[in-house]
């Protein structure tokens, strides 16, 4: 089998960003540089220059420098405190994946209708832990609210939350529900805790979803029901705020993804015969890199369909590889080939978005690199 190349580009080394020079060094083992760079991006963070850090994350040169680069700047933006004992306060975010069907257009709320019940169910199953003055917003957050937290806003919520015990001012994105199959949805719940500096984080009490996941599901899922809409929310363990919006992405496209391919190739087979998958890697003009999941069968010309996983500069790629290939196995798909270069979306080449086995086996030389 062919090996999946990574289509994500990287720029250059740029020389005159300080923080990026810090980065590599960092990433290469020197911990001098490490703590430097810790100091440095704290230093921006307080003052306000989200944009330094913003602009360095997007000249990062790999995806492993870019990866190290934005731990750092998830540990810089916690509040820090030297005493063990100390007292802090912590920001985080619960992702949750919502599967909803409708035999009409349909629109759910972005607003959770009782948030004390969903803190109570959490506190019942010992969630919560020892985190004080625990609370959640009753906004459901979508996933481009959360891309646009920047470090220092961060930074600020938390020290404001640890002043006032005011909650996060974060919008509500309600869900517009096509007709048409299962689609699957992202919301995040906000909200924050303090506690002492040495004590578990309501992140990391909650990391057990066994004990609390099921409960939420079906709390969550009778709150916001409505007639005619079937509705699924599934929790994921809650995550520091600045890393809540990756996490939440993986888990909306590995079931989205999930999806995709059991009812393919259930319609396939019911149809035309067991399905080929062809994984391949696209980039196109702007630099915008995705995986591309076809799924066709020899018996059936006009029979293809496709999913399209975006790739972000934190992904693991051969993970993500890897689960894809895993899960068309799951689904028993005996035929799964890879497409050994990138292929570049030009839209002047008339090329379809998917790839149809047959296309591939005469066509593959159109998979070259660009």
């Amino acid at each position: 089998m062919a090996q999946l190349p990574d289509p994500r580009c990287w720029p250059a080394h740029n020389a005159d960003m300080p923080l990026l020079r810090l980065a590599l060094a960092s990433e290469a083992g020197d911990p001098a540089a490490r703590q430097r760079l810790a100091h440095e991006l704290r230093q921006c963070i307080e003052q306000g220059e989200d944009q330094v850090i913003l602009d360095t994350l997007r000249i990062a040169t790999t995806a492993s420098v870019y990866a190290h680069l934005w731990q750092q700047v998830c540990a810089a933006a916690e509040p820090q405190q030297d005493n063990e004992g100390a007292i802090v306060a912590r920001i985080f975010a619960i992702p949750v994946v919502l599967v909803v069907g409708t035999k009409g257009r349909a629109v759910v709320s972005g607003v959770i209708p009782d948030i004390a019940e969903i803190t109570a169910l959490l506190d019942q199953h010992g969630a919560i832990g020892a985190t004080r003055n625990f609370g959640l917003s009753n906004a459901a957050a979508a996933l481009h609210t959360l891309e646009r937290i920047t470090p220092g806003q961060a930074y600020r919520w938390a020290h404001d939350f640890m002043r006032t015990g005011a909650p996060c001012d974060i919008a509500s994105d309600p869900i517009v529900v096509a007709p048409g199959r299962e689609q699957v949805h992202l919301r995040f719940l906000v909200g924050a805790g303090i506690g002492a500096v040495g004590a578990p984080s309501f992140v990391e009490t909650a990391s057990h979803i066994g004990k609390w996941g099921v409960p939420l599901t079906q709390l969550l899922s009778k709150q916001l029901a409505q007639p005619g809409v079937e509705l699924l929310a599934l929790p994921r363990p809650p995550v520091q705020l600045l890393k809540a919006a990756h996490a939440g992405r993986c888990a909306q496209l590995e079931l989205a993804f999930s999806l995709f391919v059991s009812n393919s190739a259930r319609t396939m087979r019911s149809a035309s015969g067991d399905p080929t998958a062809i994984v391949s890697a696209h980039c196109d003009a702007a630099g915008l890199a995705e995986l591309r999941i076809s799924m066709s069968t020899a018996l059936d010309d006009t029979v293809l369909e496709g999913f399209r996983w975006p790739l972000h500069p934190l992904d693991e790629f051969q993970s993500i590889v890897g689960s894809i290939t895993a899960l068309l196995e799951e689904c028993r798909i005996g035929d799964i080939r890879l497409v050994g270069a990138v292929v570049a979306d030009d839209e002047s080449s008339g090329r379809p978005p998917f790839i149809r086995a047959a296309d591939l086996n005469r066509n593959e030389r159109d998979a070259l690199p660009h």
